[in-house]
C-alpha cells in the first residue's frame, strides 16, 4: 500500500513540515553524527557513537525555547545549565534506544504502519482543517484521504515521521511481552483495592524507645559486617582530587548592583510609588505583588533583614542593605498586636507583626569576574602540569579536597551528579589532570587520584552506615520492647488507650481503609497493614509488629469485605492495571540497566566553557 504510494509524485503538503520537522531534523543530526570524525564539533560518544552538537543542539534549543516562553525574563544560568544537562540525558536516553533498535534489527512493515494510523489518527491531523466536519474530525474524510493516491507524499511524509515512533513501540514490546499477571494476584489486588477496615492503631516510634543510643561497639560494628558481607559489594570505583574555583560576585560587582540600587531608592524617596519600582525591578517572587512580603514577626526573616524592618515606622523607607541574597531596599507598610497562643503553650501572648513590602536586586558574578576565575583556574593547569597537581596548589594557596569512592555515573563528593567528572575519573589512569571544567557553581580542575577494583567496602569506610543499620535494628527492638509492655497490660483488660497512655503513647483511630493507604505516625506499611487486615474478628488485637521505624499493636474495630459479585465487572480493568504496573517495573529495569551499562562520554562542560 505505502510502497506503492511513495512512488507517486505530487507536491507535498505544507502540513508535513509543520507537523514533522522536529523528526526530520533529528535524522539529519543522526547522519551528520555518524559522518563526522572525533573534533571539535563532537559533543560526546554513545556506546562509540559520535555525537555531533548540531544533533544536541535540537534536544537543546527545544527545551530551552519551551521554558523562556513561560517567562518574561532571561533565564538565569543556573536554570540554562539544568535545561542543558536534561537535554543531554534526553538526547543519549533517544540514542540507546535506536542502537537497541538496529542491533535488534526492528523494522515496521507497510501494513504495520497503515493499521496504525487507520487506528489512530495523530493528534495533530485530528485538528488539520482538510479532516473537518463542522468544527469535528471527520473520521471518513481521514479514511479516504488515506486511500487517496494524490495524497501519497503527504503520507509518506507521515510514515517518515511516525516509522521511529513504531519502532520503539515494538522494542518496547519485545522487553515486556513476557510478562505475564496470574488470577491469583488479580484478585489479590481486587481485595487491596476494595477491602476495607477501620482500625485502633498504637505506634511506637523507635527514636522514642531508644532516644540515647550509644554507638555501636567495635565488635558490634564487625560482627553485623562479616554477617551482611553481600550489602557491602561493590564494583570498580574512583576518587578524584579537586580544586575548586567558586563562581562567586566580587565587591565590585557588589558595587556595580549597588549603584543601581541607590538610584531606585533616590527614585523612592522622590515619591515614586513603591510597589510599582518592585514589579519593574525587583528580583524577588513578591514583585508581582508590589513587592509585599505580608505580615511577620520577630526573627522571621535573616538577622540583617529583621534588624532593618524592626527599626523603622510605618511609612518609612529604608536605605539599601546587603543580606546574603542581595541588596534590599524596604518600607514599612503597617504593624499590629495581636493575640497568638506559641507552639507547646495553652495561653494567648501578645505577638507584635510588621508588614513590609521590599525590592531586591540579587548578586551574581558579571561576566568579567567569571573570566577572571576561569583565568585563574587555567592558570592553575598549566602551573599543575610542570610542578604537579598538589604543589601548584599549595604555591597558589588553593585547596585540594579528595573525594570519597565513587561508582561510575554514581555522586561525586563536592559536584554531585557530574557525569563529565565520572567520565574523567573512570576514563584516564591515576594521576591524570583535566582541563578547566565547570557546573553552574564552580570551575573546577581534577586529577585522577585512585581507581580502586571491584570486592567489598572496607569496614572503616563501611562504619557509617554500619552505624545506622545497626542502630535501625536496636530501635525496632526497643520499640518492640515497649510494645510488648503495652501489649501485656491490654490482655490484663485494660483499654488500648489507657494502655498506651501508661507508657506515654498515643491510642488512634482510623476511618475505613484499604490496605494502601497510610496510617498515622507510620506511613505506608505493609507490615502493620498485613497484621491489620489478618484479623478476623471485630474487637481482635494483634501482637506487636515491628515495620521500617519502630512498632505497632493493631485493634480491629471494623471491617468490610470486598463484595465478590462485583470482580467479574471489574476483573479485566484490574488484570490490565495490574500488568501496566508489573510491565512498567519491567521496562524501568531494563533500561536502567541498558543506560548504566553505556559507555557514555561527555565533552558538555568543555564545549560550553570554551575550553574544548
Amino acid at each position: 500500500m505505502f510502497a506503492f504510494l511513495r512512488k507517486l509524485i505530487v507536491p507535498i503538503m505544507a502540513i508535513v513540515l509543520v507537523l514533522f520537522l522536529a523528526t526530520i531534523i533529528f535524522q539529519w543530526g543522526m547522519e551528520i553524527t555518524s559522518s563526522t570524525q572525533m573534533g571539535r564539533d563532537t559533543i560526546g560518544m554513545v556506546n562509540g557513537e559520535k555525537i555531533s552538537i548540531q544533533t544536541f543542539d535540537q534536544y537543546y534549543s527545544n527545551i530551552l525555547r519551551r521554558e523562556q516562553e513561560k517567562v518574561d525574563y532571561d533565564l538565569p544560568p543556573e536554570k540554562v545549565e539544568e535545561i542543558r544537562r536534561q537535554a543531554w540525558d534526553q538526547m543519549v536516553s533517544e540514542i540507546l534506544m535506536q542502537q537497541e533498535i538496529a542491533k535488534r534489527d526492528i523494522s515496521v512493515s507497510d501494513d504495520e504502519i497503515y493499521g496504525f494510523l487507520r487506528m489512530y489518527p495523530p493528534s495533530d491531523l485530528q485538528s488539520a482543517p482538510q479532516f473537518m466536519t463542522d468544527n469535528k474530525f471527520d473520521y471518513q474524510k481521514y479514511v479516504n484521504a488515506m486511500v487517496n493516491k494524490q495524497n501519497a507524499p503527504f503520507w509518506a511524509g507521515i510514515e517518515q515521521s511516525i516509522t521511529p515512533e513504531l519502532k520503539k513501540y515494538k522494542l518496547q514490546e519485545e522487553i515486556i511481552n513476557t510478562v505475564r499477571v496470574t488470577p491469583a494476584e488479580v484478585f489479590e489486588a481486587f481485595k487491596q483495592e476494595k477491602e476495607q477496615a477501620k482500625i485502633g492503631l498504637i505506634v511506637v516510634p523507635g527514636y522514642k524507645a531508644a532516644p540515647n543510643l550509644p554507638a555501636p561497639t567495635a565488635d558490634e560494628l564487625k560482627n553485623y559486617y562479616d554477617s551482611h558481607m553481600e550489602q557491602f559489594k561493590v564494583g570498580k570505583r574512583a576518587t578524584l582530587a579537586i580544586v575548586l574555583f567558586p563562581k562567586e560576585a566580587t565587591q565590585n560587582d557588589w558595587d556595580k548592583v549597588g549603584e543601581r540600587i541607590n538610584e531606585i531608592y533616590d527614585s523612592a524617596k522622590a515619591g515614586s510609588d513603591f510597589a510599582q519600582l518592585a514589579r519593574d525591578y525587583s528580583e524577588d517572587n513578591s514583585a508581582q505583588n508590589g513587592g509585599d512580603l505580608g505580615w511577620f514577626g520577630h526573627n522571621q526573616m535573616v538577622p540583617e533583614f529583621d534588624s532593618v524592618v524592626w527599626s523603622l515606622q510605618p511609612g518609612q523607607i529604608s536605605r539599601p542593605f546587603r543580606t546574603r541574597f542581595g541588596w534590599h531596599i524596604v518600607k514599612i507598610l503597617g504593624r499590629k498586636t495581636e493575640k497568638e497562643t506559641p507552639a507547646g503553650k495553652t495561653a494567648a501572648v501578645d505577638v507584635e507583626k510588621v508588614n513590609a513590602a521590599h525590592i531586591l536586586l540579587k548578586i551574581s558574578p558579571s561576566q568579567e569576574t567569571l573570566d577572571q576565575i576561569k583565568l585563574n583556574a587555567s592558570d592553575f593547569v598549566s602551573a599543575a602540569s610542570e610542578k604537579g597537581f598538589e604543589n601548584a596548589a599549595k604555591e597558589m594557596n588553593l585547596e585540594v579536597k579528595t573525594t570519597t569512592p565513587f561508582s561510575e555515573k554514581g555522586i561525586v563528593q563536592f559536584l554531585g551528579q557530574d557525569l563529565a567528572a565520572s567520565d574523567f575519573a573512570f576514563s584516564n589512569d591515576v594521576g591524570k589532570i583535566s582541563d578547566v571544567m565547570e557546573n553552574s557553581s564552580a570551575y573546577y580542575v581534577l586529577k585522577v587520584a585512585s581507581h580502586l577494583p571491584e570486592g567489598y567496602l572496607p569496614i572503616d569506610q563501611a562504619t557509617p552506615q554500619l552505624t545506622q543499620l545497626i542502630n535501625q535494628e536496636k530501635y525496632r527492638q526497643q520499640a518492640l520492647n515497649v510494645a510488648k509492655s503495652i501489649y501485656n497490660v491490654i490482655k490484663t483488660g485494660t483499654t488500648p488507650q489507657k494502655a498506651a497512655e501508661q507508657f506515654g503513647y498515643q491510642y488512634t483511630e482510623t476511618g475505613l481503609i484499604n490496605e494502601n493507604a497510610s496510617l498515622p505516625g507510620a506511613g505506608r506499611s505493609p507490615e502493620i497493614m498485613g497484621a491489620a487486615f489478618a484479623l478476623k474478628n471485630i474487637g481482635d488485637i494483634s501482637e506487636p509488629v515491628t515495620f521500617s521505624s519502630g512498632a505497632a499493636i493493631v485493634k480491629l474495630l471494623e471491617k468490610v469485605a470486598p463484595n465478590i459479585e462485583d470482580f467479574s465487572k471489574v476483573q479485566d480493568s484490574i488484570k490490565t492495571a495490574v500488568l501496566q504496573k508489573k510491565q512498567q517495573e519491567v521496562y524501568q529495569r531494563w533500561f536502567s540497566e541498558l543506560y548504566n551499562n553505556a559507555k557514555i562520554q561527555s565533552n558538555l562542560d568543555k564545549f560550553y566553557s570554551g575550553s574544548y
